[in-house]
């Protein structure tokens, strides 16, 4: 019998890591007892991990480790995978420095503060247990609760970014969930300021794939299929699935684990499912270019840098791959094309590297993408299709602990509707907290310090100043009338 003429109890699109995930999670519940098969629409597994430099996970990305360690895949610090020339060594450590979004002595140092405090305020408002009801976009919020305008434009990119949306799209409520359901803030950050907590598989991740693969059986995905139509029928309740060769496959079960770009290519039937906005095009950034910049020089550390370059005022997020080999994205409009962005990429990284020579690269290699965008979906589609992406379908996306997540919990929520009966109290208290690992709940001082920011103490300091200046004027207006009357009475 022919995959087409079989009826699958779990069928997952997508064969990216959430999607490996899911199918891992199904096959160490189960082994063999569910009948499990995985479309991709690439020629081999691994999705996104090659599409942005988010490739690593930090020491405090329980999932990911975990999974690595249930894989035998040695992690080693990512500093340690670039080479140093040793006569150089001592120079260039002494020397190191990671370069830090905000600019300034005085300034800089403010707005990382009031940053690192709103940071904090975020991960505390997350770590409860229901997510406030705000419906006050996070423009006005990042108004109110910010002073300085580079931590302003800080919070900007982040969330632009990470969810496609402009601050003034989203509501409070929408952002704290999407931070819930990937990280902290706080995390999040450490993402992209790489430092010396950021691990890597010793042989790639491309090592990680090829263990998922083995795993759960390479017959048992089917690549070079890209999945058109999702479809619901009244057919013993069945889900179909067709490609765009017009091949059918029949499940119990469809696990979508693809990025939400890719999502909105799919006719789902009998209807479109209402969970997708669109985001306004006119603000902000829509486009991201990936590129990768070769250079004349002996490595990037010869300028004084280390780490990443993360500057949300010039929107680009850049590191160093390899001795000579810079890689990041840039983010930008539509209205810019591939030789503009090309002439804006390194005269950025030419102006803050202060090295000449990266305007007349070696090579230079771009991709350009539509930047995917943030939507809210329930955990089922009438409980037959479930999204593995939900929030976290993003450019974020590229970040392997959420796409662990994302699998994982797609895989208990599959298995609670095909064998509800393996499925164990741990199992669905983990998928349901499966983020609070990554928070914890506030002392009583730093719910304190998240009370009081700059910004409210200038508002204190102007209400108070306005206050004094009003009384000194009352107080010289009675003095004056005092005066007057004094003076008609003589």
């Amino acid at each position: 019998m022919s995959d087409r003429d079989q009826i699958f109890d779990v069928l997952i699109v997508g064969a990216g890591l959430s999607g490996l995930c899911a199918a891992k999670r199904i096959r160490d519940k189960c082994s063999r007892d569910v009948i499990l098969k995985v479309l991709e629409k690439s020629s081999r597994a691994g999705g996104q991990l090659d599409s942005f430099q988010s490739r690593w996970v930090t020491t405090s990305h329980f999932h990911a480790i975990e999974l690595c360690r249930e894989l035998g895949t040695e992690l080693v610090e990512l500093r340690q995978m670039v080479r140093v020339d040793p006569s150089l060594a001592t120079t260039a450590e002494r020397k190191l420095r990671d370069v830090s979004p905000f600019e300034g002595l005085i300034f800089g140092t403010l707005a990382k503060i009031e940053t690192n405090r709103l940071m904090t305020e975020i991960d505390s408002l997350c770590a409860t247990r229901f997510i406030i009801e705000d419906p006050l976009n996070m423009d006005v919020f990042l108004e109110r609760k910010l002073l300085l305008d580079a931590s302003k434009d800080f919070f900007r990119f982040v969330i632009k970014i990470s969810c496609g949306f402009h601050p003034i799209e989203l509501s409070v409520t929408d952002w704290l969930k999407f931070c819930r359901s990937m990280s902290s803030m706080s995390g999040i950050y450490e993402m992209l300021n790489r430092n010396l907590t950021h691990l890597v598989p010793k042989e790639g991740w491309n090592e990680l794939v090829d263990q998922l693969v083995e795993t759960i059986g390479e017959e048992n995905i089917t690549f070079s299929t890209k999945v058109t139509r999702v479809e619901l029928t009244a057919e013993e309740d069945l889900v179909s699935v067709a490609d765009e060769n017009g091949c059918i496959w029949k499940a119990r079960i469809v696990i979508c684990a693809v990025p939400c770009d890719e999502l909105q290519r799919i006719d789902f039937i009998p209807s479109r499912p209402t969970f997708f906005r669109m985001p306004n095009l006119n603000a902000n950034i829509t486009h991201v270019t990936s590129f990768k910049v070769w250079y004349e020089s002996s490595i990037w550390r010869d300028h004084g840098y280390s780490g990443s370059l993360f500057l949300p005022s010039y929107r680009m997020l850049c590191f160093e791959r390899e001795d000579g080999l810079l890689e990041g994205s840039f983010f930008h409009m539509d209205n810019l094309n591939e030789f503009e962005a090309r002439w804006a990429i390194v005269n950025i990284l030419s102006l803050q590297l202060h090295c000449r020579s990266l305007l007349h690269p070696v090579n230079f290699q771009s991709n350009r993408y539509f930047l995917p965008y943030y939507f809210e979906v329930p955990p089922s589609f009438r409980r037959r299709i479930i999204f593995a992406s939900s929030n976290a379908s993003c450019w974020y996306r590229g970040f392997i602990n959420g796409s662990v997540q994302g699998g994982i919990k797609a895989a208990i929520l599959a298995l609670l509707e095909v064998r509800p009966q393996i499925v164990n109290y741990k199992d669905v208290t983990d998928m349901q907290c499966i983020h609070f690992k990554y928070f914890q709940r506030c002392s009583i001082l730093e719910r304190l310090w998240c009370s009081v920011n700059l910004s409210s103490v200038s508002r204190f300091v102007a209400v108070a100043a306005t206050m004094v200046a009003s009384c000194v004027v009352l107080l010289g207006f009675t003095k004056n009338i005092t005066g007057l009357s004094e003076f008609e009475s003589e």
